[in-house]
């Protein structure tokens, strides 16, 4: 292993190796070979000046990185065997070692890991938090709504286009089903009340429209003051997973230009 990189490690030391051409996985060997090749301090310092001098003639020396370079080396100087150890290859590890703020801290200094100690294996990886993640996506919010005989019903939705998500077994999906027809109304920027009454599975029918202001469309009550409105007819709904997908058709639409609301991290804005 160590012939094939021979010549990296050269012209790493040489000053010659440019950013674009040192991903992560150079990096792994390089630090692994210097740390094989030399004393220990005397191999974290030629990487530390290789580094710097990469961040130099890219035009970034800021962005070198005390913590995250010193933990690196750490992880790598004592494998035997890098391909016994994969999970190096892995640019996000270290993520498991140090918390965001404590890599933010850590710039210009060496900071001890504060989430688990410098060794191997690693820690398990953090499980996805996918609501999070989705969560800090902004999206628009609408109140889907729908007359289906004497029955008239909504719930707040988000993303509206021509297809909503709607949970399996709720009695929206089951009555969208019924009136093969609904009506989206684009919430303004001012109607975050709004969002989280219908969003409110407590409450339902008629009742639902109490004290609010509306009307009734081909395709089902509209919310006054939206800042759009869209009706469509069911075009087709699909089951994946807990939800069902519906497509409508669009066949009315009409926009307000008063600016939507859209959801933030948690929040209405």
């Amino acid at each position: 292993m160590t012939s094939q990189f021979d010549a990296l490690v050269e012209a790493f030391e040489a000053g010659e190796v440019e950013s674009a051409d040192f991903p992560h996985a150079k990096h792994v060997h390089v630090t692994w070979i210097l740390a094989h090749r030399y004393a220990r301090e005397e191999a974290f310092r030629r990487l530390v000046a290789g580094i710097r001098g990469i961040a130099e003639r890219a035009g970034r020396p800021m962005a070198y990185h005390e913590t995250i370079t010193r933990a690196w080396f750490e992880l790598i100087a004592d494998v035997d065997d890098l391909s016994q150890h994969p999970e190096l290859l892995d640019k996000g590890l270290i993520k498991r070692y140090y918390s965001a703020q404590r890599l933010a801290d850590g710039r210009e200094r060496w900071l001890e890991p504060d989430l688990h100690p410098l060794r191997l294996p690693p820690p398990p990886a953090p499980r996805t938090d996918l609501r999070k993640v989705i969560s800090v996506i902004p999206t628009s919010v609408a109140i889907l709504a729908i007359r289906s005989t004497q029955t008239v019903h909504a719930t707040t939705v988000s993303s509206p286009l021509v297809s909503v998500c709607l949970a399996n077994g709720s009695r929206t999906l089951e009555l969208v089903r019924d009136a093969k027809a609904f009506a989206l109304s684009v919430l303004a920027s001012d109607q975050d009340p709004l969002a989280s009454r219908f969003a409110d599975s407590r409450s339902a029918g008629a009742g639902q429209f109490s004290g609010v202001p509306h009307h009734m469309g081909p395709f089902g009550p509209v919310i006054d003051s939206a800042a759009a409105w869209i009706g469509c007819k069911l075009e087709g709904m699909q089951q994946w997973g807990d939800h069902h997908i519906v497509v409508g058709h669009v066949s009315q639409a009409e926009a307000t230009g008063r600016r939507p609301i859209v959801r933030h991290d948690g929040a209405y804005h």
